[in-house]
């Protein structure tokens, strides 16, 4: 009796195996699961990359440097301009000559920024019609002072850029006359390569 069961064991066995399926249906579910698996190691290991970086203060503000260049010269309005006026005098077209001769010397191929600035005192009734405010005043300045250097001493314009500060970025307080004579200026400037 004891080799009935034996006997039948192959035979239940196979039973069995057939029973079994011989393909396996793919799961939309589980295959929606592995490919979000996927996704999120990804994710991961972008952010870990990120996180292994040097921190940077995110409140930091960007150089001064960065965006509006090197100073290479600060020209008294009082020296290149008449008040109220954006026509060069003699002695601002002299120093003007020898900083287009440093720019050229020690800032060649270097983009540059000209910037011109003014005090608080508003523009007189005779004025404002050709510069409403400082900051028509300040842009003047700083576009004569570009446009000497590109038409005398051939300068690339392109490489070029005249900024209106007008009152808005004082050295010295504008309370004393010394401190807004120092305000109004004419600041040129060498930018990062």
């Amino acid at each position: 009796m004891r080799a009935l069961p034996l006997l039948l064991l192959p035979v239940v066995l196979a039973a069995c195996t057939a029973a079994q399926p011989t393909t396996i249906t793919p799961d939309p579910e589980a295959d929606r699961l592995r490919a979000d698996v996927q996704r999120l190691r990804t994710e991961n290991e972008r952010l870990r990359r990120i996180a292994e970086r040097p921190a940077v203060e995110a409140d930091c503000p960007m150089p001064e440097e960065a965006y509006r260049g090197q100073t290479v010269e600060v020209l008294l309005s009082d020296l290149l301009f008449e008040s109220g006026s954006a026509d060069l005098t003699p002695a601002g077209l002299q120093r003007l000559d020898e900083v287009a001769a440093r720019l050229k010397l020690s800032f060649a191929g270097r983009r540059v920024r000209v910037e011109g600035h003014t005090d608080t005192q508003p523009i007189g009734p005779s004025l404002r019609t050709q510069f409403p405010t400082n900051w028509e005043l300040s842009t003047a300045r700083a576009t004569t002072v570009l446009r000497y250097l590109q038409e005398v001493h051939a300068m690339d314009p392109a490489r070029m850029e005249a900024v209106g500060m007008g009152a808005f970025d004082p050295v010295e307080s504008n309370a004393t006359a010394e401190g807004r004579a120092r305000n109004r200026r004419v600041r040129i400037a060498a930018l990062p390569e």
